[in-house]
């Protein structure tokens, strides 16, 4: 029998990033995409997508997340131990390690290559409230308690003891806890594969969207997350005016709220919208368009898809909408006035550039 990975995606960014590499170094094995603590209401459409690709797809199990189980905690948790198990994977692979169930499948099969997935921003940026190490240590032993599990809530994600190994994707530039381990790339040719397009089709069709519209797009506008964007009017008024300027022109644009985002229409989004708009279905995960699109003008604000569809896309133009300043008052002004120049410098150093009109 082929050796198997297992892998643990708790959203629907670490299954797009799991299919790659299905695709990539670990092709050839056999699969198993296990859905840890996505909500209860929510939908990974390309895992479903996923599901209905026949002979050589993974195999797909979901587990409730632990705040909507029906069952214990531990008993949810001894149900993953048991999977991880009866598996005996060779790997086992993790966008969040502060995920309790990654801990779980260690605890059912330690043998396993512990590899980190890339989580986005966070793979890159320092976490503002990592608390000292003695205060880790004693929470981390209390929620061991009350859980059953040796386990770790690292202060930045992939930085635990546990993980050893990662594929993200910039390797130089990751964050300390993820510095001192071998870190490899998410190679571009993986997510080209005529299956991952295949799947990513799947998947808009299950959102209701036609794919074939893709091509189409001239200007795909990606929305902030809403606390970003609630404090933010100037960003808002400035989406807008893009939306209409390339409309005028006669191109195709799409928006595309953000996956946590609030659901609101896009008029209470943004305010006064010019018809003909295409709005791309928030549940939709904007990474399944990267083998999609072709010479789309990509714009947005502090999210990990510009990376994305600027890494792993094809004659994409991705650029960056800075906004306005963020608020001086107080120290969450302050954290979130670093956490913008941090993402600024990352964009810059792989080539997004701010869009013309907007600060450097």
């Amino acid at each position: 029998m082929p050796p198997r990975a297992l892998f643990l995606a708790a959203t629907p960014l670490h299954t797009f990033f799991a299919l790659g590499l299905m695709h990539g170094p670990y092709r050839g094995q056999a699969h198993t995409l296990a859905l840890v603590d996505q909500p209860a209401d929510a939908r990974d459409l390309l895992a479903e997508a996923l599901q209905e690709g026949g002979e050589g797809a993974p195999e797909v199990r979901r587990f409730p997340a632990l705040r909507d189980a029906k069952v214990p905690p531990r008993r949810l948790l001894r149900e993953v131990s048991e999977l991880a198990a009866a598996l005996r994977p060779e790997t086992i692979a993790v966008g969040n390690d502060h995920r309790l169930e990654f801990y779980a499948a260690l605890r059912g099969w330690p043998a396993a290559r512990r590899t980190y997935i890339d989580d986005g921003l966070y793979s890159y940026l320092p976490r503002e409230d990592a608390k000292p190490a003695w205060r880790e240590a004693l929470s981390n032993w209390r929620r061991g308690l009350k859980y059953g599990l040796a386990l770790e809530r690292p202060s930045s994600v992939g930085g635990s003891r546990a993980v050893q190994d990662a594929y993200v994707l910039l390797p130089e530039r990751v964050h300390a806890g993820l510095a001192g381990k071998p870190v490899r790339r998410l190679e571009p040719a993986w997510f080209a594969r005529p299956a991952v397009r295949a799947a990513c089709l799947r998947a808009a069709v299950l959102a209701g969207f036609d794919a074939d519209r893709a091509g189409a797009i001239g200007l795909l506008l990606l929305l902030p997350h809403p606390r970003f964007r609630r404090g933010d009017p100037a960003l808002r008024a400035r989406i807008a005016a893009l939306a209409a300027e390339h409309v005028a022109r006669g191109a195709t644009v799409a928006l595309k709220s953000h996956p946590d985002g609030d659901r609101l229409p896009l008029a209470e989004q943004l305010g006064a919208l010019p018809p003909g708009l295409v709005e791309l279905p928030a549940r939709l995960p904007v990474e399944v368009l990267a083998p999609l699109l072709s010479g789309t003008l990509v714009a947005g604000s502090l999210t990990t898809a510009l990376l994305t569809l600027r890494l792993l896309g094809r004659g994409l133009e991705v650029r960056s909408l800075q906004g306005a300043a963020a608020p001086d008052a107080g120290p969450s002004g302050a954290a979130a006035r670093r956490f913008r120049a941090q993402a600024a410098e990352i964009y810059r150093a792989v080539g997004i550039r701010p869009l013309d009109g907007d600060r450097a």
